[in-house]
């Protein structure tokens, strides 16, 4: 069993720190342009993206090729990974036969671009943990 490069833990009680830990904060740096999904099915789990997995999408980072975004397309949000190849932006397929779909990132109104998924918060286990 290999050793694993982690920090100590630190209980959540208030004072346990000097300096408290507060998860909002580590999480949604902005919080005006900061937004909650809930993952629904498993088409992302290859990226650790999980069904009931919530997302924290942050609107005011900027894209770039490799992040995994929310684009509004065809009446409904698709969570997908972002690729550029040259100039051109495109949605990874997720699913062998499907088509990459293009992104005209040059005009927001355009693309329907919603914003970058920068944290997926999900449970370990098969069940959600209760409050005792």
């Amino acid at each position: 069993m290999a050793d694993l490069p982690i920090g100590e833990p630190v209980p959540c009680r208030q004072g346990s720190l000097e300096e408290d830990l507060d998860l909002h904060a580590v999480l949604v740096p902005n919080p005006v342009c900061t937004f909650y999904m809930r993952v629904s099915g498993n088409a992302m789990r290859q990226h650790g993206i999980q069904d009931g997995d919530l997302l924290v999408i942050d609107r005011s980072v900027e894209p770039r090729s490799g992040h995994v975004v929310v684009v509004a397309h065809q009446g409904c949000f698709l969570l997908r990974p972002l690729r550029r190849q040259g100039e051109q932006w495109w949605l990874e397929p997720l699913r062998p036969g499907e088509a990459a779909i293009p992104l005209d990132l040059d005009s927001f109104d355009r693309s329907g671009l919603f914003g970058v998924a920068v944290h997926a918060v999900h449970h370990l286990g098969k069940k959600r943990l209760r409050k005792i």
